[in-house]
């Protein structure tokens, strides 16, 4: 679950609010040139660097999560792993293509916003998608935890996977519903001149909401829901990282057990081959035996035997030999077969390895993306006055530091190309086919 937005500033609204002398001393300006003049000059010297930051997160997140989306949903198997994927894709989407847009609407019109209803889905749906990847990060911790450490135990399936992110959207909702309240439009005076002020409108707490706690117990409910999903996801990546450590090369290998199976049921297979061969090899001179008692005579029967004797006794040899060359066959059959087997689990483990890698580094980012917005959040209720006491470079870093959570959005796919050959591969030949449909159409 993560916060997000500007709640921050409300205090910062409310004190400016507090300071403003009685009405009939101040000059309040409500018509719509002096608020746009205003606005412009405070998007010029602090949203600027925002909105830039912005528009390039947008782009590169709209582009590279519908490719992930596309790529994931048509050419990869179906696993847990592309469940999980293709959620956290179409959560990332929905932030480019919608609560992305309007952010950079409300900062254009940071003074300006009267759409009331905008600014509560809005907020509502940033709130939401961050706690449903949230949720869906916290899916694939479980999942990557009982493949690494719980190898022998029951896996997850596809269908628990997409319950799971079910599941997980209507908590998310259930925590963010309050947005859909406590955001509003907030009419604030804003002074341009000695006694004067222009009155502006912007998309933060409601009006009704300022001066009472349920903003600030929403936001305490938010991060304290992030704080125990981090440390939950802390503590099953490191017990992940500590078992691959001990395990060590070993851990490449089958699990425990699976060789072992293997290696019984092979063996078995080929003793019985091998008793197989050796039950007909001692019947071969019995049969051999009766066939010369029921047609040769007393002395023919003498030299029948010994003739049969050595008769028998190259086919004993000559049986052996075959018999002893096709045991051997059969041996080095099955340890070609184990050896094959042993090698394509390692590949399997390796690449199961490599995709907890890559599920770990967006867990990393997800975290690491919100942690500078957190850290300003508890300055600026440790100190109310912190914004209002910053210069105007200063509440530029301000403004662009809150939005730092969209880094996660925007940079996923850069994860999956860098840590998966096959991704880069599928975009590959995506790219070079709609290279053939536009040259085939021109």
């Amino acid at each position: 679950m993560r916060t997000m937005g500007d709640y921050n500033i409300t205090a910062n609204v409310t004190n400016l609010t507090n300071t403003i002398p009685t009405r009939a001393s101040i000059l309040l300006l409500r018509d719509e040139v002096s608020v746009g003049k205003t606005n412009d000059i405070v998007f010029n010297k602090v949203y600027i660097p925002s909105f830039i930051y912005t528009i390039i997160m947008l782009v590169l997140g709209s582009l590279g999560n519908t490719v992930v989306f596309y790529i994931y949903f048509t050419r990869w198997r179906k696993t847990t792993s592309r469940v999980f994927i293709l959620a956290l894709a179409a959560f990332d989407l929905i932030n480019s293509f919608i609560t992305t847009p309007t952010e950079l609407y409300f900062m254009l019109n940071w003074f300006q916003t009267t759409n009331g209803v905008l600014c509560k889905f809005s907020r509502f749906l940033t709130f939401m998608m961050n706690n449903c990847s949230s949720f869906t990060l916290l899916g694939i911790a479980v999942d990557r935890y009982m493949n690494i450490c719980r190898p022998l135990r029951t896996q997850m399936s596809t269908k628990q996977a997409k319950i799971i992110v079910f599941a997980g959207t209507l908590v998310a909702v259930l925590f963010a519903w309050p947005a859909l309240v406590v955001y509003g439009i907030q009419t604030i005076p804003i002074p341009v001149a000695p006694k004067t002020y222009v009155v502006g409108h912007l998309c933060l707490i409601a009006d009704s909401f300022v001066d009472t706690d349920y903003p600030l117990h929403f936001v305490i409910v938010l991060l304290t829901g992030n704080l125990l999903i981090d440390v939950t996801l802390i503590i099953f990546y490191t017990t992940i990282a500590i078992q691959v450590i001990k395990r060590g090369s070993s851990f490449l290998c089958a699990a425990p057990g699976t060789d072992r199976k293997f290696s019984q049921t092979n063996s078995q297979s080929l003793t019985e081959d091998v008793i197989l061969d050796d039950q007909t090899s001692r019947k071969s001179p019995s049969i051999l035996k009766k066939f010369a008692n029921r047609y040769g005579g007393s002395q023919e029967k003498s030299d029948n035997e010994e003739e049969m004797k050595g008769l028998n006794s190259s086919k004993q040899r000559s049986i052996k030999k075959t018999n002893s060359g096709g045991a051997a066959d059969k041996r080095a059959k099955f340890n070609r077969q184990r050896s094959m087997s042993i090698q394509s689990e390692e590949v399997r483990r390796a690449r199961m390895i490599k995709i907890t890698l890559m599920l770990f580094l967006v867990t990393l980012l997800f975290m690491l993306s919100f942690i500078p917005y957190c850290v300003i959040v508890i300055i600026r209720y440790v100190q109310s006055d912190y914004y209002t006491s910053l210069s105007e470079t200063g509440k530029a870093v301000y403004q662009f530091i809150l939005r730092s959570y969209l880094l996660s959005m925007s940079l996923n796919p850069v994860i999956y190309s860098f840590m998966s050959e096959k991704f880069r591969e599928e975009c590959r030949n995506s790219f070079r086919k709609i290279l053939r449909v536009v040259k085939a159409r021109n």
